[in-house]
């Protein structure tokens, strides 16, 4: 059978936006499987995996996935499904869309598709072969500039049908840094933590590691922040004794975001 393939590709340089669309045609021969062995969100990952594994191959790295980006692609995957059309119009206004959702981007694109392959692994496989025989496809997945995407699948039973879009963003870094502890040590009545942090590596954009909050605590109690915004990699406790003292940190990067708190990192002291 034909199965066609569409993708737009939407760019916006402050002040100017220019739009483009570009369209490719492949064959593929597939078999219908109406029974769903796993959920979407599964099948979803699983393209997602491949398409990093082509960008990581390729040395370039591999696209994050973002929340927002995955609601709109499930959105537009799903809209294709209940028309049993595939196409971007059925998806409906993607620029409005990224604005409803508050996405920031330089720009941004679409890939679409179906595959009439058994839903699961061999669906996400069929439909990430075809976009990357195909020039104009390929070209979002291995793009120099994206560095967010988000994944969306949806199955049509009555005729076996996986319909896919996976939106792509170049956006600024809104993915949070990390900071995990090293090592906890005691001399004496003396504690001393380690820890060390990073930001996450994006294709693009990628605003860096700016520094650390630190909180302790003695035994049960309420936290307390020790120090706020430093770049210091250590701490110690000094003359304490006669319970246990714990320690977290969390990493905020250059553009204020900021992570998760590490697990304590506890030590008692005689």
């Amino acid at each position: 059978m034909i199965v066609a393939l569409r993708h737009r590709m939407a760019l916006r340089w402050l002040p100017a936006i220019l739009i483009a669309t570009l369209l490719a045609t492949l064959v593929s021969v597939s078999t219908p499987e109406p029974a769903l062995a796993v959920t979407a969100s599964e099948v979803e990952l699983t393209l997602t995996n491949l398409v990093n594994k082509s960008r990581t191959d390729a040395g370039l790295k591999a696209l994050r996935t973002d929340s927002d980006l995955s609601a709109i692609a499930g959105l537009r995957a799903t809209r294709q499904r209940d028309a049993n059309v595939m196409s971007h119009a059925i998806g409906g206004d993607l620029k409005a869309q990224l604005a409803s959702y508050g996405v920031a981007w330089y720009r941004y694109g679409e890939n679409v598709g179906y595959t009439t392959y058994p839903w699961g692994t061999r669906a996400a496989g069929n439909i990430h072969s075809m976009w990357m025989n195909s020039s104009s496809h390929r070209a979002l997945i291995m793009s120099s500039s994206f560095n967010y995407v988000g994944v969306g699948l949806a199955y049509r039973s009555s005729n076996g049908r996986t319909y896919a879009s996976i939106v792509f963003s170049e956006s600024p870094d809104h993915t949070t840094a990390r900071a995990s502890i090293l090592s906890v040590t005691r001399k004496g009545d003396d504690a001393t933590w380690t820890w060390t942090g990073y930001d996450p590596v994006l294709q693009t954009h990628t605003a860096g590691l700016r520094d650390f909050d630190v909180q302790v605590r003695r035994g049960s109690n309420a936290w307390t922040t020790f120090r706020n915004d430093t770049t210091s990699r250590s701490l110690t406790l000094w003359n304490r004794s006669g319970a246990t003292y714990g320690l977290r940190v969390r990493a905020t990067d250059r553009r204020g975001n900021v992570g998760p708190w590490t697990a304590e990192s506890r030590i008692y002291l005689p």
